[in-house]
């Protein structure tokens, strides 16, 4: 189901910019086999670690989220991002993000402030980082080709913090090399998630 909240509100704090959300569970995908069973299981064990982590970082984060999130791939302008939030995807989705299109190993920096929140191997995102910023927010970078070296979970980020490169891990192997940006709040596990179109807010990195 998708519904429109005008203005953002995350964490009891009022957003402007980001217009539009989507409300989802997780993991996003059914499992057909028992081994897809077990890494969908896997998944979920993930999601119920890492939410426990969440109340360390936001004592330490504003309660503000970040006025504007800065132009995550190098070289990238935000005018040549195609908009395809809300797009159709396989297995009834839809695309809950933006893609950035560039060439495999370009690199990606952190749009904001933050901490490093998780480093995963995801079925759709591949490898993947998210990193929590002011508010709660989570911001997801998926389809990597590679990690940056030394990053680790739990690291303080900055918008100069290297987060990895551009690939096609996970299910973007038939697509160009892309980064696929998502900001998302809330308990997927328990189908209170929010997901919010990140196009709004960004601006090119200088």
């Amino acid at each position: 189901m998708t519904k429109r909240i005008t203005p953002w509100l995350v964490a009891g704090v009022l957003l402007t910019g980001l217009a539009s959300a989507q409300t989802s569970c997780l993991p996003s995908w059914q499992p057909s086999t028992e081994a897809e069973r077990l890494e969908w299981q896997r998944e979920v064990d993930e999601w119920e670690t890492y939410l426990a982590y969440l109340p360390g970082y936001l004592s330490r984060l504003p309660k503000e989220p970040d006025e504007v999130l800065l132009m995550p791939v190098v070289g990238v302008h935000v005018a040549e991002v195609t908009d395809t939030w809300n797009a159709p995807r396989e297995g009834g989705r839809v695309h809950a993000g933006q893609d950035i299109f560039a060439p495999r190993g370009t690199p990606v920096y952190s749009a904001t402030p933050g901490y490093v929140w998780r480093i995963s191997e995801r079925k759709l995102g591949g490898k993947t980082v998210t990193v929590v910023g002011g508010g709660g927010l989570r911001y997801y970078y998926a389809h990597l080709d590679r990690y940056a070296g030394g990053l680790r979970e739990g690291r303080a980020v900055t918008t100069d913090t290297l987060l990895g490169y551009i690939g096609t891990s996970g299910n973007a192997a038939s697509t160009p090399p892309h980064l696929h940006l998502g900001v998302s709040s809330g308990n997927p596990l328990a189908c209170e998630r929010a997901v919010y179109d990140p196009l709004s807010k960004l601006v090119d990195r200088r």
